[in-house]
């Protein structure tokens, strides 16, 4: 399985408002099926290289998010046999 991630920047501080996302702390998201929030991710690199699944942290809206660059970062899930 191929999931395409971004990598994004939270720009507005949701610890304020009780969610588990800091101002200035970048992630990695997919846009949710409606397409008005992101499913968002701690670091994949990190969590690829142990061969762990990157730890998801919830969904929330795009306006909590900035685009940090268009490039597109595809991690491959092998299931195992």
């Amino acid at each position: 399985m191929e999931i395409e991630f971004i990598k994004i920047v939270c720009v507005l501080d949701g610890l304020v408002e009780g969610l588990n996302i800091r101002k200035g702390q970048e992630y990695y998201g997919f846009g949710t099926v409606d397409g008005v929030g992101y499913n968002v991710y701690t670091d994949i690199e990190v969590e690829k290289e142990k061969g762990k699944l990157p730890n998801y942290i919830g969904s929330y809206p795009k306006q909590y998010f900035q685009l940090i660059d268009n490039e597109t970062h595809v991690v491959t899930f092998e299931k195992n046999a």
